[in-house]
């Protein structure tokens, strides 16, 4: 009788040891995945950030003269002299 229940309680500590062992793994999988993912939501704030800094240039008048630039529009009077190659 008493072989039987030190078994039992053999068993039943080593499946819980296993268990202990088997969430001592899934924890330590969940803290690496969490510091990526803290990780990637830093670059995710700087990307928004640097997206709300580049909405409030498009809106200034800067930009505006830089894309009518790049699209070879001028002022009214204004001339382009090029050097000749």
């Amino acid at each position: 009788m008493i072989i039987t229940i030190s078994a039992v309680v053999m068993a039943f500590c080593i499946v819980m040891g296993a268990q202990m062992i088997k969430k001592f793994n899934t924890l330590k999988e969940l803290q690496e995945q969490e510091k990526k993912l803290q990780t990637q939501y830093k670059k995710e704030l700087e990307l928004s950030e640097e997206l709300k800094d580049k909405e409030e240039y498009v809106k200034t008048d800067d930009y505006v003269e830089e894309m009518a630039r790049n699209l070879g529009l001028l002022y009214p009077n204004e001339v382009i002299f090029k050097p000749e190659d």
